[in-house]
């Protein structure tokens, strides 16, 4: 069952609005490139912030499996999110093969997290083997995405047979959320898959463009 004061999410509009807003942020990029300067910058975090962070969050408090986001594929009744997710996430994947410039300007979570860190001063730094976290969750969420798209009979294990809380990932998001206030930007450091993606394509873009450079300097 659906959450009435909700159900604009649903819509056409705003899943058009969704399209809009990811076309809007390459046309700023690439706005960015040619001036070398970020317009509506002040804007940017506030506005993306209001559109995506409410599509974001749902899944956490209104999922029909006990992890939120991986199994969109395979779920009865699509949520918002899991009837965006793909465009949104390729979005996203793009748009950080330029400086991580959706993690910096536009991700809603990175945007919740900044204004954490703004209320709270402290800046408490794990060690920097734990760094390695954010990796071990990337191949997780990746082996999950295959057992769904495997239509897998070990997915019924991740089934709950009905839209609402699970109060092990509800406990898990407000620990991520309250450990931000104490951590700097703890869900991007530790636990993000999009910004582990990002983290990874650009070592190997550097890469390639040093090999390229020695190449090219031969």
């Amino acid at each position: 069952m659906m959450i009435s004061h909700l159900d604009f999410l649903w819509g056409q509009p705003f899943q058009l609005l969704i399209k809009i807003a990811c076309a809007a942020a390459f046309f700023i990029l690439l706005l960015r490139v040619f001036t070398r300067r970020l317009l509506f910058r002040k804007a940017l975090k506030p506005v993306f912030g209001i559109i995506f962070l409410p599509l974001a969050l749902l899944p956490v408090f209104r999922c029909y499996f006990k992890v939120p986001y991986i199994f969109c594929g395979a779920c009865p009744i699509q949520c918002p999110w899991g009837i965006s997710r793909v465009f949104i996430f390729n979005t996203a994947v793009l748009l950080n093969l330029s400086d991580k410039f959706w993690c910096a300007y536009l991700c809603p979570f990175g945007t919740l997290q900044e204004c954490q860190v703004n209320i709270s001063k402290q800046g408490f730094r794990l060690p920097h083997w734990t760094n390695l976290s954010a990796y071990a969750i990337l191949l997780l969420f990746f082996a999950m995405y295959y057992l769904a798209s495997s239509a897998s009979h070990a997915l019924a294990f991740f089934e709950t047979g009905r839209y609402g809380w699970v109060v092990t990932t509800v406990s898990i998001a407000s620990l991520i959320l309250l450990a931000a206030f104490f951590i700097p930007r703890f869900w991007c450091r530790y636990a993000c898959p999009v910004g582990t993606i990002a983290k990874l394509t650009s070592g190997v873009l550097h890469f390639i463009q040093d090999k390229w450079k020695l190449y090219m300097g031969k």
